[in-house]
């Protein structure tokens, strides 16, 4: 059988292109046709711009091009692999392949059923919120809490949405105008523009002078954890949700003597760090997260309607992958129909 995939071939360049699959399944995959995927425009805008080659775990490899992409997939199972108990032949299942038209999904890992009469762009979004969550699950967060969030790409609205679900007060913090108007339209009541209001004396002002109690970053910028630590209060939580990726120099000093001096916490909140299933001593998983993202998504708890800004058939790819990394007032996410292609 044939697959059409997504390759990024060098930096700044994406391909479709077309190869055959082996549909022989290992015990622990299924074979899922795809209905839609959705780009995550930091991380697959870093595998597009080359900007992962920069990260200290990727210096001095070789060339990582070409290589194909994307983690966010919606697709009908075809076949199950004889170790599969998640999910069975016919289910509409969300799962973290690639962007193709048919996949072989790691079905132990995550193929997670999902209702029939949802979209797929909108449970689609789930995969993103999946990223969020780990923010809410490594934090102490209680109802009350003042939570400063920096960012409002996918990643950080999500985040600010499941922190008000938590019963937080949230102010998230964001420069770009199509992001403040798409986190005002997902609810997030508190969103201030830095670069018109000055955001310290912003925190410091609502909170009493004392700082939030939990502080989150959530694009990836070394400088931005800093400045989120300097906006965390004494015992507080500092969150490192983005994953900083370029290299950075700066006068980390004052961050680290107010970590020290001030009893600070900083906390990384990598979804991969949390176990796939159940593990006695965790008290949550992947799995789990995603079947309440998905809950929540589907009861209009979590909204995502209004973050889709682009939806398209996989021979735009090209297309799609320049506007999310260099059109940002454009462009904020987007969702490859694949069934498009016909």
């Amino acid at each position: 059988m044939k697959t059409h995939e997504l390759v990024f071939t060098q930096p700044y360049q994406v391909e479709l292109q077309e190869r055959e699959i082996d549909t022989s399944l290992a015990p622990h995959q299924a074979l899922v046709e795809s209905e839609c995927s959705i780009v995550s425009a930091g991380t697959e805008g870093a595998g597009f711009t080359g900007l992962i080659q920069e990260m200290p775990s990727s210096r001095g490899k070789q060339n990582m091009y070409p290589h194909t992409t994307g983690y966010g997939h919606l697709g009908r199972v075809l076949e199950v692999g004889s170790g599969v108990t998640m999910c069975q032949v016919g289910d509409r299942v969300l799962s973290f392949s690639n962007h193709a038209s048919l996949v072989k999904a790691d079905a132990v890992r995550c193929a997670l059923p999902v209702l029939e009469d949802v979209a797929g762009e909108k449970v689609v979004f789930a995969r993103m919120a999946g990223v969020s969550i780990s923010a809410l699950r490594s934090s102490t967060v209680q109802p009350g809490d003042t939570v400063l969030i920096i960012g409002q790409g996918l990643v950080g609205n999500f985040a600010a949405q499941l922190f008000q679900l938590a019963g937080a007060e949230v102010v998230a913090s964001e420069i770009n105008p199509l992001r403040i108007e798409k986190a005002k339209a997902c609810g997030i009541e508190h969103v201030v523009n830095p670069n018109e209001t000055d955001l310290k004396e912003y925190v410091m002002d609502w909170t009493g002078g004392q700082g939030v109690q939990i502080a989150i970053e959530a694009i990836g910028v070394s400088e931005l954890v800093s400045e989120a630590v300097m906006l965390t209060r004494p015992y507080g939580e500092t969150i490192l949700l983005g994953t900083p990726r370029a290299p950075a120099v700066f006068d980390a000093t004052p961050m680290l003597l107010k970590v020290h001096m001030e009893a600070i916490r900083v906390i990384g909140s990598l979804e991969w760090r949390w176990p796939p299933h159940e593990v006695n001593r965790y008290r949550h998983n992947i799995v789990e997260n995603y079947r309440q993202i998905i809950n929540w998504i589907v009861q209009d708890r979590i909204i995502v309607e209004p973050l889709l800004t682009h939806k398209a058939s996989p021979v735009n790819c090209q297309q799609i992958f320049t506007g999310l990394t260099s059109d940002k007032d454009v462009y904020l996410s987007a969702v490859f129909d694949w069934g498009l292609l016909d």
